[in-house]
């Protein structure tokens, strides 16, 4: 191994260290990681970071603008319907139905946020709803937590679902040109018999909690449920434009039109905005920018990795060791989970990606790679459910639950979501055992 190639393990290594510890923020540690790379790169000639023409090792050039420009456009339809009041209607709505039933409750509003999951990224719908959610369990006077852990990891399975659900989807598809519909043919019936596994799991651990007669019932029933949304002209619209934009998702290949998702997310949102007309400096003030500059910044320290030799290496170890082709899925449905349980699932699903394709180029066309992107898919999607920090939605639900009073510590989380994981990942194997050959098998 090269200086060059060690010290870019190093960095990555340290920068994976400071996310995953906390130390400082995520975004920084990934800027931190992507700039000393580019510094190591420049100075020992391995890799470049030119902005014109072709250039070997040009790291920019791994940045996955494709990715950012998805999110950004979910993050734009987002704001502009939690501004029109739409997410607190649905949770008043939620807890109208249950009538109070704390059991109720949890499957309402983690069905609610799997569904907004399925159209637009499950961080994204947790920033939403997890606010909205302790207000009411501060209401009904009984724990928020159990809620909240169920609206993070129902959210994280049902995102596999879809392309736009979970952010390693989003990765895969923008790296395999797998559609839309694709993830709805391939993830979508496995996900629905996972997410009901989940719920029943869930139903049984917190059967003592569901025990617990909330307070103040009749006056959270008494809610109008239309009185907080701020502008119903702005919601009608924003839901018109988002059902657009998901449908062109779905048909866009179908008629052949030439352009990416991010395109089509983001000019969705541009109607959205041009229909709605909201307050555009508040739009911009609710996107998450530092995720997406997170994700910046993560994809160049991966192609750092990638340009030195490193993933290729990880590619020849597990073409090695696996060589069957149902067995090779498996094992990545299982490594990824595992590893996602560990580190936060994006970076993974960012590193393992371009593994992926380093097992096809080195298979000379024996391995088809297609099913592996599926199994990844499945593992970063079901393995982030089973600690707090395997996945950002849950990192950012414990983040409001701790400013709110409802601290969830790692250990309750544990013992709800590591259970799920390995209930979601044998549904998950089960599933690539029955249909290895008749589905996944194609892209």
């Amino acid at each position: 191994m090269t200086l060059a190639a060690t010290l870019i393990l190093l960095i990555f290594i340290i920068a994976f260290v400071l996310i995953l510890g906390e130390f400082v923020h995520r975004t920084t540690a990934a800027w931190m990681g992507a700039v000393a790379m580019l510094i190591v790169g420049k100075l020992t000639g391995t890799l470049d970071w030119c902005t014109h023409g072709e250039c070997d090792g040009n790291l920019f050039a791994a940045i996955e603008f494709n990715v950012i420009g998805l999110l950004l456009g979910m993050m734009i339809f987002a704001a502009i319907l939690e501004i029109s009041g739409f997410f607190e209607f649905l949770a008043i709505k939620a807890t109208k139905l249950s009538k109070g039933d704390p059991w109720m409750l949890v499957v309402y509003l983690g069905t609610f946020t799997t569904l907004i999951s399925v159209v637009i990224d499950n961080v994204t719908a947790i920033i939403l709803i997890a606010p909205i959610t302790i207000k009411i369990c501060d209401k009904l006077e009984i724990s928020a937590i159990p809620p909240l852990i169920a609206e993070a990891i129902l959210s994280d399975t049902g995102g596999v679902a879809t392309l736009v659900g979970d952010p390693p989807n989003v990765m895969i598809a923008a790296s395999t040109g797998f559609t839309f519909n694709s993830f709805i043919e391939h993830l979508t019936p496995l996900t629905f018999f996972a997410w009901v596994a989940t719920l029943g799991y869930m139903r049984y651990y917190y059967r003592d909690w569901i025990e617990t007669r909330p307070k103040h019932v009749e006056a959270v029933l008494a809610e109008d449920e239309w009185a907080v949304v701020e502008d119903l002209v702005m919601m009608k619209r924003t839901l018109v434009a988002l059902g657009l934009t998901i449908a062109m998702f779905s048909v866009h290949e179908l008629i052949h039109l030439e352009l990416e998702i991010s395109a089509i997310a983001l000019g969705g949102a541009g109607i959205a905005l041009a229909l709605s007309m909201p307050d555009l400096p508040e739009v911009v003030e609710k996107v998450e920018w530092p995720a997406l500059l997170f994700f910046a910044g993560l994809f160049i320290m991966v192609g750092g990795l990638e340009y030195v030799g490193h993933l290729s290496a990880l590619a020849t170890w597990i073409f090695n060791t696996f060589q069957n082709p149902l067995m090779l899925a498996i094992a990545v449905i299982w490594v990824s989970a595992i590893a996602s349980a560990i580190v936060d699932n994006i970076p993974f699903a960012a590193a393992m990606i371009p593994v992926i394709h380093k097992l096809g180029e080195l298979s000379e066309g024996d391995i088809n790679t297609a099913p592996l992107f599926w199994a990844l898919a499945m593992g970063c999607g079901f393995g982030g459910n089973a600690t707090p920090i395997g996945s950002s939605a849950n990192v950012m639900t414990v983040s409001i639950s701790e400013r709110s009073g409802h601290s969830i510590t790692t250990a309750e989380w544990m013992r709800v979501g590591l259970p799920v994981m390995l209930i979601t990942c044998v549904v998950a194997t089960i599933f690539m055992i029955l249909f290895y050959d008749t589905l996944y098998v194609n892209p």
